[in-house]
């Protein structure tokens, strides 16, 4: 049964669309709300991308308390790059692939540091991540990552 979602949408502009739609679930009102942003922007309004900033089930958007958690791929930073690294402590590295964004990527050890920017565009903007790598003394990876937020994953290692 279709119910009423209102989706609040902004732009970079910082010009901001409230909009009811009906629809089955949370991710369909975000969908048809981003559609229908798209679809009305004005035509002297120059922005690159509709993002959503909340979402509630039903039609009042007066209590922030309410509003549902917005899924990444709706949301202005955008879904998070992974980062996936395939025997670390290999000679030589391993392999590192990036999906989905960009990433500043620094692995420590105790004799060298080395930092590397890994892309696969388009990146979310505001989300320019380092991912930090070191090894523990019990020799497993220790990982942070700070200025934005990344998905890391460790194969092999």
């Amino acid at each position: 049964m279709k119910k009423p979602w209102t989706v609040r949408c902004g732009y970079a502009a910082r010009f901001t669309d409230t909009l009811t739609v009906e629809a089955e679930t949370l991710e369909e009102a975000l969908e048809k709300a981003v559609e229908n942003a798209h679809a009305d922007r004005r035509p002297n309004v120059r922005c690159r991308r509709v993002f959503v900033d909340a979402a509630w089930e039903g039609a009042d958007p007066r209590d922030p308390d309410a509003a549902w958690p917005v899924p990444d791929r709706f949301s202005e930073r955008g879904e998070p790059p992974v980062v996936t690294l395939t025997d670390p402590g290999r000679a030589g590295g391993g392999a590192v692939e990036v999906s989905r964004g960009r990433v500043l990527l620094r692995f420590e050890t105790s004799g060298a540091t080395l930092t590397s920017e890994l892309s696969d565009p388009p990146h979310p903007p505001g989300n320019k991540p380092l991912v930090t790598i070191r090894r523990r003394p019990d020799g497993a990876p220790d990982v942070t990552v700070t200025g934005g937020r990344a998905r890391v994953r460790i194969l092999g290692f």
